[in-house]
């Protein structure tokens, strides 16, 4: 894979998420660079003047946090890789089937999408293509947003773009929801990939959330989560709901027009 590979991290504080993406790196063979710039301590007037964050929504570790990802997005913009991986620190990969799987949607997307996109490699919060939509031999899907910020792909003319267009327009969201917001402006295709090769670590328990209290770990959450999963992956096709739509309430925060329904490109 022409692609390089970078996780988001802090310098202090998260040895165990450290451990963990260190061993599976070992075992999936690739080498991969630390995101460190950012921590908190580093965040400085000049800094967020730099990148124009306004807005004052935003809690010190979700700036933090955006800095990392755009910082990744400088690099692959930069480097003579065609594209890049992002992984956040809590990223739970498959790694029996990562570079297997990967091969293969870079292959597709090589062909149907050339050289502008984004590959959501993990299930996010528990989000996925309605089964009644997947079709053999596809593994991307088109989609209005991303399943979350944890693990993904992108091509380097797209990060160049998502610069560009951060500093023309700077940043008030947390990460996922920038994303979101730039990629549909400037119609960078963001794809779901089925199946998923990434759980989020922090989400299903196994990390505490830096970013959010969610209190989960315990037996109780652990149920609500696979009742979640089998509600998201099972029921809402059958009642028409499709999770690869922006809905009304996160539309109307971001500004974002209404597009046609996602579907697989047409090739």
């Amino acid at each position: 894979m022409n692609c390089s590979c970078y996780v988001l991290h802090v310098k202090k504080g998260a040895e165990d998420r450290e451990t963990s993406i260190v061993k599976q790196f070992s075992i999936l063979g690739l080498p991969f660079e630390w995101i460190l710039e950012y921590d908190i301590p580093e965040i400085t007037e000049e800094v967020l003047s730099h990148y124009k964050h306004h807005g004052t929504e935003l809690q010190p570790e979700e700036i933090s946090c955006c800095l990392k990802h755009f910082t990744a997005w400088e690099k692959i913009a930069a480097s003579p890789a065609e594209g890049g991986f992002i992984f956040e620190d809590d990223a739970l990969i498959d790694t029996a089937r990562f570079k297997h799987i990967a091969l293969q949607a870079l292959s597709e997307f090589t062909a149907d999408w050339h050289n502008l996109g984004h590959i959501s490699f993990g299930e996010g919060c528990v989000m996925s293509v309605p089964w009644t939509q997947i079709k053999k031999g596809t593994m991307l899907y088109r989609a209005e947003l991303v399943r979350a910020a944890d693990s993904y792909w992108i091509t380097k003319k797209t990060a160049q773009l998502r610069l560009q267009w951060l500093q023309q327009n700077g940043f008030c969201w947390p990460a996922d929801h920038m994303i979101n917001k730039i990629d549909n402006e400037l119609d960078i295709p963001i794809l779901w990939l089925e199946p998923t090769v990434v759980k989020q670590g922090s989400y299903c328990g196994l990390f505490g959330s830096i970013i959010q209290n969610t209190g989960r770990g315990n037996v109780l959450n652990k149920l609500t989560l696979t009742i979640k999963r089998i509600r998201r992956h099972y029921l809402y096709p059958l009642i028409g709901i499709d999770q690869r739509v922006l809905d009304n309430k996160l539309r109307s925060i971001l500004q974002i027009e209404a597009h046609r329904a996602p579907r697989q490109r047409e090739t």
